[in-house]
């Protein structure tokens, strides 16, 4: 006898299958942080939800993947807000590696004694990855209100 009331038709494929059994990560409201250190907790959460979920599932329905051979399969059945929370994880990545260079022990110069050139190519830059970050994160935020909001009756 089955454990669940439900079973998956043989038709479903195995992304189908993991996905009906995935559930979100319960609501989480962090309150007292400044924006970029509550975007790093809740993102870096999900993403790492998705990672132990997905292996829970493999246990369940008894299946294995070659994570060298197919690196990106925690991917199969994610929800979209886990996937904008990853994007929003990776625009941060590039924001402090470029945030890391203007104090990097390998450039001789000092902050001060950059070209006007420099520090303006910099803060250009340093601005598109803010705004690239800043939009990964309102995509994360509205993707997860739609799994907050409860059931219409």
């Amino acid at each position: 006898m089955p454990d669940t009331l439900f079973t998956a038709p043989a038709t479903f494929t195995v992304a189908q299958r993991i996905a009906l059994h995935r559930r979100p990560l319960p609501s989480h409201e962090l309150t007292g942080q400044n924006f970029r250190t509550w975007a790093v907790a809740v993102c870096h959460a999900e993403v790492q939800h998705r990672s132990r979920d997905f292996a829970r599932i493999e246990r369940e329905l008894n299946i294995s993947f070659d994570r060298i051979e197919d690196p990106s399969c925690e991917e199969r059945g994610q929800y979209p807000h886990e996937a904008k929370a990853a994007t929003a994880l990776i625009w941060l990545s590039h924001l402090q590696t470029h945030e890391s260079e203007k104090r990097a022990p390998f450039d001789a110069k000092a902050w001060r004694d950059w070209p006007a050139a420099r520090r303006a190519a910099w803060l250009a830059r340093r601005r598109y990855l803010w705004a690239g970050f800043l939009k990964a994160v309102r995509a994360y935020r509205d993707a997860r209100a739609l799994i907050d909001q409860p059931l219409a009756a």
